[in-house]
């Protein structure tokens, strides 16, 4: 119980300060490519098809999506966050 304890604080003090970015394609949302993602982030991702919850988007401080072609308004969220992921690196990682 002890060391989950010092799981939980250490968890809570990574992501003190982290904005909420949740990841689906809803009215409103930014596109990915346009997009600036914040060094501090935590992503959110729902499952395929129905997204996101409410509660999700609502305690979102953005909503970013992953621009699609065709009639499909759906990914796989291994996919999203593989993709979503790289964006961020491309902005952030001195590489």
């Amino acid at each position: 119980m002890r060391r989950e304890l010092q799981y939980a604080r250490r968890d809570l003090h990574i992501a003190e300060g982290a904005k909420v970015i949740a990841m689906d394609i809803i009215d409103g949302a930014v596109p990915i490519e346009t997009y600036r993602f914040p060094e501090r982030c935590l992503l959110l991702f729902g499952a395929e098809g129905p997204g996101l919850s409410d509660k999700a988007l609502e305690l979102a401080d953005d909503v970013v999506y992953i621009s699609q072609f065709g009639s499909v308004r759906s990914i796989n969220a291994g996919a999203a966050a593989a993709v979503t992921m790289h964006a961020w690196i491309t902005q952030h990682a001195a590489v």
